[in-house]
């Protein structure tokens, strides 16, 4: 195990999965938020790539504290030595947003691609299956009685956990990915009322229910719904990523996510924790 791999945000959905994907072919050094001081380095000696996955979706710091962790964790990555540093930033992110948590993100990608190290960044839409953000959102309404669909919906490009984590497996290792910015998307669009109605088939006692766009956004503003004002960004942004470049990177498909029946059918194949 000559390798090693130091991942941040190691608490976090797809870190857990991809510390589990490489256990075994490389050593795994996992560093949580309260690790990103002044001991950062110290715990990333002797790695040769850093998977930074932690990221904030709450406001603090400069916007959103993303940048600031970046900061630390590339000035870390560079006093070892490593010559990989992959970031998972997010669809969407863009100078010209004027979103405050794409702006955050933004920041990060830049101190990134600065930082001096080879670097692969990726833009993830939705990443589902088992226990992530979205699912975890849905099951928490439908058990409340009633899934909430804002505006028209929206469309997302959602890509599975497992391949999700397999793109990133790679691009620690360089190769193709190495110095680019890349999409982390699915090969399929899909409308969120329909992965929504999809979903609710899962609690038939839930009722699904649209809400007009303004009154979602006041009700966001303002705390009290399911979704905060970015996730309907997100949402409603009619984001599309270039699933043919990452393709190329890869090397291979991915697997098209049509709803959570389909995410569940993928997941069983495969021995990697929710």
């Amino acid at each position: 195990m000559g390798f090693a791999v130091a991942v941040t945000g190691a608490s976090g959905f797809v870190a857990r999965r991809l510390m589990y994907r490489l256990r075994g072919s490389c050593r795994v050094v996992p560093v949580s938020r309260p690790g990103y001081g002044a001991g950062l380095a110290r715990a990333m000696r002797g790695c040769d790539a850093v998977a930074h996955l932690a990221g904030s979706g709450s406001p603090g710091g400069r916007g959103y504290g993303n940048a600031e962790v970046t900061e630390a964790v590339a000035r870390a990555a560079s006093e070892v030595g490593a010559k990989t540093l992959v970031y998972l930033s997010g669809l969407g992110v863009s100078a010209r947003s004027t979103s405050a948590y794409f702006a955050s993100k933004l920041e990060a990608e830049k101190l990134v691609r600065s930082s001096g190290i080879p670097y692969t960044v990726l833009r993830p839409s939705y990443i589902v299956g088992g226990q992530d953000y979205l699912s975890r959102c849905l099951r928490a309404q439908a058990r409340r009685g009633r899934i909430l669909v804002p505006g028209d919906g929206g469309c997302m490009q959602p890509v599975l956990a497992d391949d999700a984590v397999s793109v990133i497996e790679k691009a620690l290792r360089g190769g193709r990915f190495a110095g680019r910015v890349l999409d982390l998307v699915g090969p399929r669009r899909v409308r969120f009322a329909e992965y929504v109605r999809q979903f609710a088939r899962r609690y038939p006692d839930a009722r699904i229910e649209r809400v007009p766009l303004a009154e979602a956004l006041r009700a966001a503003v303002s705390g009290d719904f399911p979704y905060s004002v970015d996730d309907l960004c997100i949402l409603l942004g009619g984001f599309e990523g270039d699933y043919g470049r990452l393709r190329r990177a890869y090397g291979a498909d991915l697997s098209p996510v049509t709803g959570p029946r389909r995410a569940r059918a993928v997941r069983r194949g495969r021995s990697l924790p929710r």
